[in-house]
């Protein structure tokens, strides 16, 4: 199961594939630090 962290803060998520993980870690950057994930 892919684990996955931001570097920015406390968020840390568990998914059961890579392509999920994805999806949570760029919609929580669109949330939190949408700055940086405009230079994603």
């Amino acid at each position: 199961m892919p684990i996955g962290r931001c570097t920015r803060c406390d968020w840390r998520a568990v998914a059961g594939s890579h392509s999920k993980m994805t999806r949570l870690y760029q919609d929580h950057l669109r949330a939190e630090h949408p700055k940086a994930w405009l230079r994603t």
